[in-house]
């Protein structure tokens, strides 16, 4: 086939991006000083148009999700994205910009006699195994997981399948296919120990597994409320919880959710989506208290309450009995469906010969060490945020893709550091809120925006200098202060302002 013309030269003004067409498809241009590169101008993870995102240098951060590639070669840099952009080889013909699709040309492992075991098989399990085969190691790679699934984007589960719509994320991860081409074992298993001195994991059926490194990526369980009648509760963490939700959701009219957590309002979301009466009950003054505040929490008590979902705030449980929720405050609500939002704990019980927290977590260092060739990423491991910073451990889907990549280029011996700052997002009636960085606590918000309309942009001030920072209906900005983050400046509210996409331009 002949090349595509895609544009004039002239027209590509150098450091900026000209979107064109190449049989329908988005393709973005990109001119720097060694040229014109091209790639594919939509993100693969859940179709986002990238033009709409924010560059920064030959980065180019996704406004949905904020995965981040590069603009010249169309890389992977930063995840909920597992894939990176397919590229164009680009010739300069009479002032006119040629392009034709480029070739993958993959690496071939080299023999390798080692063998990683990955304990897990969610987003930093999946992540992991697949960067080992993508840097070129031609090991044994095995991941044992006890859920018989390839691994799936489990966000989905909460803020779409429940309610019956149609998440655009790609899930699974990778096709079954794809473990298989890249020889990449897959097992069923409950580990019942880690024998972290001998370097061997032992499952229930018998089975033992050898490791010359490893991954710890075993994730959390959904807590249950130690109160009466609590087993009757549904909890919400895999596709097989997501499936026994929905089963009693088809037949139920009245719904409670307990808890205010992430998870507990986007289930209230989904369900409320899918026509039932939905009442929130939690400890809390609003939403996310802990994490965002009430004002903003606030927001979302009002989202909800405009779609007809009514909150019992401030309350506490004293039972689950067989037909609602009774309160310690005497009232009972009626409830063919109640589900827990309580937050997770991590599994870590099998592991034996490295300490654990007290809440279960391990701790590691900023290469996600635990002890020699072991390794913890995701929902377990407790880490220095920004690589020396204090402790945390942070339960997002992308921090634990962003640990299986790291965790797996140590394992080959890299020494890399984990240094990126935490994000998260949260969808609900279709409004995304975004949230940068990371504030155990504050002395302010600042707000620009409107928190009634709602459309904001909100600082979390710490000793002056803005530790986190969360954004509603703001892609741009928002996408722009991961980039402006990454560069670990103490940005004070005042430098920011309102529009920091316009801050990012002047970097």
């Amino acid at each position: 086939m002949p090349p595509h013309d895609a544009a004039a030269l002239d027209d590509c003004e150098p450091g900026s991006i000209r979107p064109v067409e190449i049989d329908g498809a988005p393709v973005l241009l990109f001119r720097d000083s060694d040229g014109v590169h091209a790639v594919a101008g939509t993100c693969p993870h859940a179709g986002a148009p990238l033009i709409e995102g924010v560059r920064h240098g030959n980065r180019i951060v996704c406004p949905w999700h904020k995965a981040t590639f590069c603009l010249r070669t169309g890389a992977l840099l930063e995840p909920p994205a597992v894939d990176p952009l397919s590229r164009f080889d680009v010739r300069i013909e009479s002032g006119r910009v040629l392009l034709e699709p480029s070739e993958d040309i993959r690496r071939q492992p080299a023999a390798d006699s080692r063998c990683f075991v990955i304990a897990g098989g969610g987003a930093a399990g999946a992540v992991a195994a697949q960067t080992l085969r993508q840097e070129g190691f031609g090991g044994r790679i095995v991941i044992l997981d006890r859920e018989n699934r390839v691994p799936y984007d489990r966000t989905t589960l909460s803020k779409y399948f429940l309610s019956g719509e149609q998440g655009a994320e790609k899930s699974p991860l990778q096709p079954q296919s794809f473990y298989r081409q890249h020889r990449i074992e897959r097992n069923t298993a409950e580990i019942t120990r880690l024998g972290a001195a001998e370097r061997r994991f032992v499952c229930a059926d018998g089975s033992v597994f050898s490791y010359d490194a490893a991954l710890l990526a075993t994730g959390g369980a959904p807590k249950r409320p130690p109160i009466p009648g609590a087993e009757k509760l549904l909890l919400l963490r895999n596709r097989a919880d997501a499936d026994a939700i929905l089963a009693r959701a088809e037949r139920s009219e009245r719904a409670v959710v307990l808890g205010a957590s992430f998870i507990g309002m986007e289930v209230a979301a989904s369900l409320r989506e899918r026509g039932l009466d939905v009442t929130v009950v939690a400890r809390e003054k609003a939403p996310f208290e802990k994490q965002l505040g009430t004002p903003i929490g606030g927001v979302f008590t009002r989202l909800h309450e405009s779609r007809g979902v009514q909150f019992r705030l401030g309350e506490e449980i004293a039972a689950i009995p067989d037909a609602g929720v009774a309160l310690k405050s005497g009232e009972t609500l009626r409830a063919d469906l109640v589900v827990a939002g309580f937050g997770v704990a991590p599994v870590t019980d099998y592991v034996t010969g490295i300490g654990r927290n007290e809440d279960g977590s391990i701790t590691v260092d900023a290469t996600l060490l635990a002890a020699d060739n072991l390794f913890a990423a995701g929902d377990i491991a407790r880490f220095p945020l920004r690589g020396d910073g204090q402790p945390i451990r942070v339960e997002h889907w992308r921090v634990a893709e962003q640990h299986g990549r790291v965790a797996a280029l140590n394992m080959l011996g890299r020494r890399v550091r984990y240094e990126a700052v935490p994000v998260f997002w949260t969808i609900q009636y279709l409004k995304r809120l975004d949230y940068i960085g990371h504030a155990a606590d504050w002395d302010d918000i600042v707000v620009h925006g409107d928190l009634e309309k709602p459309e904001f942009l909100a600082y979390y001030v710490k000793d002056g200098r803005v530790a986190a920072a969360v954004g509603l209906d703001r892609d741009q900005d928002t996408a722009a202060l991961v980039e402006l983050f990454e560069t670990k400046r103490d940005w004070t509210p005042d430098a920011l302002g309102p529009n920091p996409a316009s801050v990012l331009n002047h970097t």
